[in-house]
């Protein structure tokens, strides 16, 4: 039958009465493992394998073998052993035990590599999409979720569903480049750090924030319309200019801020185009005082009678 080459190869294999799985024939392995009494036999598989049951004992046959995992301790070391009970004859059962404690360790290493790998792979697109100094969205995050808005938009025109604009305000604070010469680029972070936390909590949850550059920021309202996003804007803007930060040289001064508006499909259809646009709007308002909120429009210069300016980026800021 090969039974001695079963305890050469040190196999944990029984045959068993299937009444009492006394056994008729139990290699060694088997013996020091899992016992050699067939009434031990059923008590330890019931205490470590709650399921296991004699009516189940009864019920196996070549076609439907009955399969357990239970935990044993052998020689001062813990070992996991899958058991699978099948047919030997109509009297005997076999039961052959597989050691696979080191499949179980390698199991267990593999999900926690894979955990590892899950949890470095969210900090890095988490690092991947915030703005590492003030901890809010970068500019890559904006892109990303107003290509996602404009999907989605896209999915519930297909379904016959009201579709919503969204509107974008691009913000700059006046007269950053003062706080940077004046008291030094440490100062300016802090000062961009502490505006960023001010204009967070102002917004709301239809809002979505994000700094695209320098000192220049971007807020993104999923819902509202062009005035509705300036109105929220300037009650921003009210909120910022009463908050006061102490400077290096224990002086108190003020933020103020900028900002250009422009709504989805009205004033451009891509983020470049409309970032462009609500750009432009900036520019106006920068140039006619600062401090203020600017809906961009094609008459622009007419409107605020303002004379162009070559270039925005040489306004002093």
């Amino acid at each position: 039958m090969g039974f001695d080459l079963l305890n050469k190869l040190d196999v944990v294999v029984a045959i068993c009465n299937r009444q009492t799985l006394a056994p008729s024939y139990s290699s060694s392995k088997f013996k020091a493992i899992i016992g050699e009494c067939g009434e031990a036999i059923f008590n330890l598989f019931e205490s470590k394998y709650q399921e296991f049951s004699r009516e189940q004992v009864l019920a196996v046959t070549a076609q439907s073998p009955y399969a357990f995992t239970i935990q044993l301790k052998a020689e001062r070391t813990r070992k996991t052993i899958k058991v699978t009970m099948s047919d030997y004859d109509e009297d005997q059962l076999m039961i052959v035990g597989q050691d696979i404690t080191e499949l179980k360790k390698l199991e267990y290493s593999l999900q926690a590599y894979a955990s590892l790998m899950e949890t470095q792979e969210k900090s890095l697109i988490k690092m991947a999409y915030t703005d590492s100094l003030t901890g809010i969205a970068n500019r890559r995050a904006m892109f990303k979720r107003f290509n996602e808005y404009i999907q989605n938009q896209n999915q519930n025109q297909n379904q016959n569903q009201n579709n919503t604009k969204g509107s974008i305000a691009v913000i700059d604070i006046d007269h950053f480049k003062q706080f940077n010469d004046v008291y030094g680029h440490e100062f300016g972070d802090y000062v961009l750090k502490r505006f960023a936390e001010k204009v967070t909590l102002a917004l709301d949850n239809d809002c979505y924030f994000a700094r695209i550059g320098g000192e220049e920021f971007c807020v993104f309202s999923y819902t509202r319309n062009g005035a509705e996003l300036t109105t929220l804007i300037d009650t921003v803007l009210d909120s910022i200019k009463c908050y006061e930060i102490l400077t290096p040289e224990k002086n108190m001064t003020q933020l103020s801020f900028s900002a250009g508006i422009v709504e989805n499909t009205t004033h451009g259809t891509t983020l470049d185009e409309l970032l462009s646009n609500a750009d432009k709007a900036l520019y106006f308002a920068k140039a006619t005082g600062r401090g203020q909120v600017i809906s961009y429009s094609t008459d622009l210069l007419a409107k605020y009678n303002a004379k162009p300016m070559p270039k925005f980026r040489e306004i002093k800021r």
